[in-house]
């Protein structure tokens, strides 16, 4: 609406400006007379057509001022109206209606039956079985065995017993006097002497070493997808309804129609995508390096010097001393004494011996026995019959029909509207061209413009 509006606006405007350029651009189609529009061809008659009051107040011979012109022109100016036209609906009425259909009933019909059944009944029964048993038996038995018995015994013997005697004697003995004695002599020294030596030796010298691995990296990827969405793109539909409160009286109701339309509408889904990225990473390595060092080596050298020591000696010197000498006598000592002896007794004993002796026995077993018999039972079968039943239906049913009715609408219309201007022609128009009108109708219609 609102561009409509703009567009008959715009056309408006160049319509009242081609009238004001139509009207006031030709002085002698104003003065409404055919001999100013036909004198062009004198100045003379162009003075006389155009000096007299048809033309308002102006006088080619006062050219030589400003100069305004009264002009009526016509512009066509919008205006709205509100007209009406005939539309073509589609109302609904409910209509009451009837039908009859078919209702089928299940109903029941019991029927008795005979059937014969089978089944098992236990009997108490008995038998006679033997079974052996193994009965401990016990029995008295003699063992013999020997018994090593000790016992003691007193027996006489003699001993020899030593008895000392002390005598005192003399005694010349040698005694080695001890004296000190200086001599010169050689010995053999071990002196330490320290060499430098060579030793290789491995080492193992670390070093980085770079290499290319791969690892998972997880991208979220955007994807799109669509779904179905249910959209209500119905319209409004005027109706007249009846007024409860005044039945004469009809008013309009706007009624909306639906209509449910399924688009598929997108969105968006974040996927988590799984791709191997390359990546660097340094490894320390150790790589074999054979190396020298000096090391000092200790070594022992037998160096002979000379050297002087002290010698001890002895010489042999007499003396005499007494002393006391203990002399043991023999003699013969009788004493008695205990002998511990053994000899072997026989003896017996009595032992008992159980043995497994196999013994005939009876007894007495009771059993069940599953014995199969039939018996007549009667039972009740219950059958469903379907019996037809005719029902009557009411329901309502929307029937459309078309209504004609005028709806108003505003519309905007170009209406001509008649308009005085006042239009200056002074300044370019002076001199001598215009006092007299010049000559050629040009300058004439020149200066009314």
């Amino acid at each position: 609406m609102t561009r409509t509006l703009f567009a008959l606006t715009a056309m408006v405007a160049m319509a009242a400006t081609s009238a004001q350029a139509g009207d006031c651009g030709s002085c002698y189609s104003s003065c409404g007379t055919a001999a100013c529009g036909s004198a062009c061809g004198s100045c003379g008659g162009c003075d006389t057509g155009c000096g007299g009051g048809a033309c308002g107040s102006y006088a080619p011979g006062n050219c030589g001022g400003d100069c305004y012109q009264s002009v009526e022109c016509t512009v066509m100016v919008p205006q709205q109206v509100t007209e009406y036209r005939t539309v073509t609906r589609t109302a609904y009425r409910q209509e009451q209606k009837e039908r009859t259909y078919t209702v089928y009933k299940q109903v029941p019909r019991v029927e008795t039956k005979t059937r014969t059944v089978n089944y098992h009944t236990w009997e108490d029964r008995t038998r006679e079985e033997s079974y052996t048993v193994c009965e401990n038996v016990w029995e008295d038995q003699v063992q013999s065995y020997k018994v090593c018995v000790p016992y003691t015994e007193e027996r006489q013997g003699t001993r020899t017993v030593c008895k000392p005697v002390w005598e005192e004697k003399t005694q010349e003995y040698t005694v080695q006097v001890p004296y000190q004695e200086e001599r010169q002599g050689t010995r053999t020294v071990c002196k330490v002497v320290w060499e430098d030596a060579t030793q290789e030796y491995t080492v193992q010298v670390p070093y980085q070493e770079q290499r290319t691995g791969y690892r998972n990296v997880w991208d979220t990827v955007q994807e799109t997808k669509y779904r179905t969405v249910c959209r209500d793109a119905g319209h409004w539909v005027t109706q007249q309804v009846a007024d409860p409160c005044n039945p004469c009286c009809v008013r309009c109701c706007r009624k909306w129609c639906p209509q449910v339309v399924h688009e598929q509408v997108p969105y968006t889904v974040c996927n988590r995508v799984c791709r191997q990225e390359p990546y660097t990473y340094n490894v320390t390595l150790c790589r074999p390096e054979v190396r020298t060092r000096t090391y000092k080596v200790c070594k022992h050298v037998n160096v002979e010097e000379p050297y002087t020591y002290n010698v001890t000696l002895c010489r042999p010197e007499v003396r005499t001393r007494t002393y006391k000498v203990c002399t043991h006598v023999a003699e013969e000592v009788p004493y008695t004494y205990t002998v511990c002896l053994h000899r072997w007794e026989d003896r017996t004993r009595t032992y008992k011996v159980c043995k497994q002796v196999p013994v005939q026995k009876t007894r007495v077993v009771n059993y069940k026995v599953c014995v199969p018999q039939t018996r007549e039972e009667s039972y009740d079968v219950t059958y469903y019959d379907s019996v037809p039943e005719q029902k009557t239906q009411t329901y309502t049913v929307c029937v459309p029909y078309q209504v004609e009715e005028q709806v108003p609408y505003t519309t905007c219309k170009l209406v001509p509207t008649t308009v005085t201007r006042q239009v200056h022609c002074g300044g370019g128009c002076g001199g001598s061209a215009c006092g007299s009108c010049g000559s050629s109708c040009g300058g004439c219609n020149s200066c009314c413009n």
